[in-house]
């Protein structure tokens, strides 16, 4: 007996944090990826209290906290780097007692990362799929389907374009002309009433000040657990951000499938009573599926769907692609790589092209409508 409590008593503090939070973090995520039921019952009933709670305190300001956390967390590393360097050198006798602390620190961080992630988002990518839930029925589908999708697209677009003002390069231009995040929060609320697991509260999406970082890895916008927070990159072309701030959104209602977040998304801006966020929903989704359809019927079958385009919608395509060709490096090719080995450690084992699903969600959903008697 007193043997044990001596071994309790040399055993190092900071562990009985570090066991415990890490084997809490490893058994629901275990449980979340193997006990059916599970995952869908934490994102309705324990993941909402989260977005209620951090994510209203957040909110109140109007930068995005996990950010400026993540800038203070670097210099932190670096001075203490630093330091450590220092006093390990300096040290001499005290060295092992010195490196047991920086070992405690590193551990400590990294459990609470790992268990922070786990709480706040890797549960919910186990959760039942938004394609269940909006009773779409996955399926096969044909080139002609891809065809077909391609044209309600094309249609609902170039009708969108004609309601929307643009700058002399036919381009939109916000501004002043739409309130991003407000008209954002209530497309979202929208779908919600049509939706229970929409539904709820939904805090501001955050701007980043170093959008244009995010730009050089390809990123429109990031879902931030840490702070639960959607934030976005402002300095992305203007007709993508209202599509990229729900896109985030959806994600603050346990929805983690990109996929799924983008077919939330286009659902949130064509049912919008905003005519920026109708033209965005219709026009992202119209790129997403014409990059399929070029992919599987050909370069000439490709140009004839666009030569249908409205002058606008030609425009802003040509434009998207401009802006995003100047980031084609081998630092996006990197941030890719890391994405897509992210999304596959998350049980999306397609990775990246987990994106494309999106087109799928829509001819399923196009194939329900005409359907419908």
């Amino acid at each position: 007996m007193i043997k044990i409590k001596n071994f309790f008593l040399k055993v190092p503090k900071w562990l009985y944090y570090v066991i415990p939070a890490f084997i809490l973090a490893l058994v629901l995520s275990l449980a979340a990826s193997n006990a059916n039921g599970f995952a869908e019952w934490y994102s309705c009933n324990v993941y909402p209290v989260f977005v209620n709670t951090v994510g209203r305190l957040s909110s109140v300001v109007p930068f995005s906290v996990c950010e400026i956390l993540l800038y203070l967390v670097i210099i932190a590393a670096a001075v203490g780097a630093v330091l450590s360097v220092i006093f390990l050198v300096r040290g001499k006798g005290r060295r092992k007692k010195l490196l047991m602390r920086i070992l405690s620190v590193i551990l400590c961080f990294a459990v609470s990362v790992y268990l922070a992630f786990t709480l706040l988002c890797g549960i919910n990518y186990y959760r039942t799929p938004f394609s269940v839930v909006s009773g779409l029925d996955a399926d096969t589908y044909t080139v002609q389907d891809l065809a077909d999708l391609c044209v309600y697209l094309m249609v609902n677009t170039n009708e969108a374009a004609k309601n929307i003002e643009t700058d002399e390069t036919l381009t939109v231009r916000l501004g002043g002309k739409l309130d991003l995040q407000s008209e954002c929060v209530k497309a979202m609320e929208k779908l919600g009433e049509e939706y229970n697991s929409l539904a709820g509260f939904y805090p501001n999406a955050k701007p980043v000040l170093a959008s244009e970082g995010m730009s050089c890895i390809r990123i429109l916008g990031m879902y931030a657990p840490f702070t639960v927070e959607a934030n976005y990159n402002v300095n992305a072309p203007d007709f993508a951000k209202p599509f990229t701030v729900c896109h985030e959104l959806s994600h603050l209602k346990g929805f983690m499938r990109e996929d799924e977040a983008n077919y939330i998304a286009f659902l949130a801006c064509i049912g919008s009573d905003n005519e920026y966020l109708n033209y965005a929903g219709w026009i992202y989704a119209l790129l997403y599926a014409a990059n399929a359809f070029y992919s599987a019927a050909g370069e000439e079958a490709y140009l004839q769907l666009m030569s249908y385009a409205d002058e606008k919608v030609i425009a802003e395509l040509n434009a998207n692609s401009v802006y995003w060709k100047k980031y084609e490096t081998p630092v996006a090719e990197v941030a890719a790589a890391v994405n897509d080995t992210y999304l596959k450690t998350q049980g999306q084992t397609d990775g990246r092209r987990s994106y494309g699903r999106f087109v799928d969600l829509m001819i399923y959903r196009l194939k329900s409508v005409t359907q419908d008697p």
